[in-house]
């Protein structure tokens, strides 16, 4: 799924930044008077890289952009299983009820759908308890059979989605509230 593809590029781009962020400092050392000197890579300088990026401070629309698209990773798969509680948890009640209805019209329609799309999320608002994400979207889903989930691939049409979504912290995470289609 594209948007899988997305995350991943989110998370490279992190850790680099992370990783630049401790070659910065590491620069910053070597201008106080002492040589430099050339450490070869080791596991452990690989382990304590990873081990600094992973306790980098994440900021409120990282945090955002990450529950978002952990809310579409969910979501694909309510439609894709029919099973609109994959989306609870990381949606509100009102919002569970729409995907429910979603999943009831494509279940009487005989199919399910193979989300694939390709996101372009940017966060327009956010506080320490509420957070509008505007996302500019490629849809190219497809119809699948319910049960063999066939065909894996096909073509989509391509259509620009357009969608607001609203989040709100609850319990400490990120919850999709509701969300707006513009046309």
């Amino acid at each position: 799924m594209r948007h899988l593809s997305l995350r991943r590029k989110y998370r490279a781009g992190l850790a680099l930044a992370c990783i630049g962020a401790l070659l910065a400092s590491c620069n910053d050392d070597a201008s106080s008077g002492d040589t430099p000197t050339s450490t070869p890579t080791t596991p452990a300088t690989a382990t304590t890289l990873a081990t600094a990026s992973s306790t980098a401070i994440v900021s409120i629309e990282e945090d955002v952009l990450t529950a978002y698209l952990t809310y579409w990773d969910r979501y694909a798969e309510a439609v894709l299983n029919l099973d609109a509680e994959f989306v609870a948890g990381v949606a509100s009640p009102d919002e569970l009820a729409r995907v429910q209805g979603e999943v009831e019209m494509l279940r009487g329609q005989g199919v399910a759908l193979r989300v694939v799309i390709e996101h372009n999320p940017v966060v327009i608002e956010a506080s320490d308890t509420m957070a509008v994400v505007f996302d500019e979207m490629t849809n190219n889903s497809f119809f699948v059979d319910p049960v063999t989930k066939d065909p894996p691939e096909a073509d989509g049409t391509g259509e620009i989605l357009k969608d607001t979504f609203f989040l709100e912290k609850v319990d400490g995470q990120w919850t999709v509230i509701r969300s707006v289609r513009q046309n």
